[in-house]
């Protein structure tokens, strides 16, 4: 009977560390987290804890992602364990100005046929299925949102072996990205376009081609008749150069700064400085 009554005990405990007011979690996303705000099982008001959870040492707990992405946000999140629970979360995707995307995109950013989704409303469901499931495998993502729901996942499965282990320290985590950058228009309208996906430090494909705006004519497509030169070959030259070397320094030492050289070398440093670390 004791130990009947001492787990009646420790499951009223775990449900009086945890609040069911979900609007009040929405009132507070405007502000890019949330504070005080515990989630329950709003039926039973009782959260099953997993046996894999059990272990988890209480304090607060600190997960990022390595670099900021394509669209220049970094991601970082922050949870707290209270007797082994998951009690309180927040999410923040954070500029190379240290702003806010909240602040920047507001709670009212949708997704193309996606009207009802807005941000604010994308991270209270990411919230939710954390404090609700306790089980970051348990998180549905939202399609047309993707990538931030999988930041989210991968960010919180990082910070619950942290929290397996004790230990505080934040933690990084390295992702895969994909970024598309643009050089200037040359004077005959055609413009350098570089896309290249990395696999953590990795640099694991680059592609390079320049098109006309005009037309979006390929350039890799064509030969110049008078140098003799297969712009296929010549393009396919710099990128395999970059791959090899795994550097976003200049790839030519010697030899003309050919229009086709200037726009490359232009797209590599603005790849540079997307690429970088938070």
């Amino acid at each position: 009977m004791k130990q009947k009554s001492s787990h009646i005990k420790a499951k009223k405990l775990l449900s009086i560390l945890l609040i069911s007011f979900f609007s009040l979690m929405l009132m507070t996303l405007t502000s890019g987290c949330v504070e005080k705000d515990l989630i329950n099982d709003p039926v039973t008001g009782v959260i099953d804890v997993p046996e894999n959870m059990a272990s988890l040492h209480d304090g607060r707990y600190t997960a990022s992602t390595e670099f900021y992405d394509t669209r220049g946000y970094a991601q970082q999140l922050d949870f707290n364990i209270k007797n082994g629970v998951i009690t309180q979360v927040s999410l923040r995707e954070i500029s190379k100005d240290n702003l806010d995307r909240l602040t920047q995109e507001g709670t009212e950013k949708t997704w193309n046929g996606l009207e009802t989704l807005t941000l604010g409303s994308l991270y209270f469901h990411l919230y939710s299925g954390f404090l609700l499931t306790q089980n970051p495998n348990k998180i549905e993502t939202i399609a047309g949102a993707t990538q931030t729901s999988e930041r989210f996942i991968s960010l919180a499965k990082t910070g619950l072996e942290q929290a397996g282990k004790g230990n505080h320290d934040p933690v990084k985590i390295q992702t895969k990205d994909t970024y598309i950058v643009r050089s200037q228009v040359d004077p005959d309208g055609y413009q350098g376009v570089l896309t290249a996906t990395f696999n953590g430090d990795v640099l694991s494909s680059l592609a390079y081609d320049e098109i006309r705006i005009e037309d979006e004519k390929s350039k890799m497509k064509l030969m110049d008749t008078q140098n003799q030169q297969i712009y296929k070959s010549l393009f396919t030259g710099f990128t395999q150069d970059t791959l090899n070397s795994q550097n976003l320094n200049p790839v030519f030492t010697e030899g003309e700064l050919t229009p086709e050289k200037f726009k490359y070398i232009e797209t590599l440093k603005l790849l540079k400085d997307s690429r970088t670390k938070y």
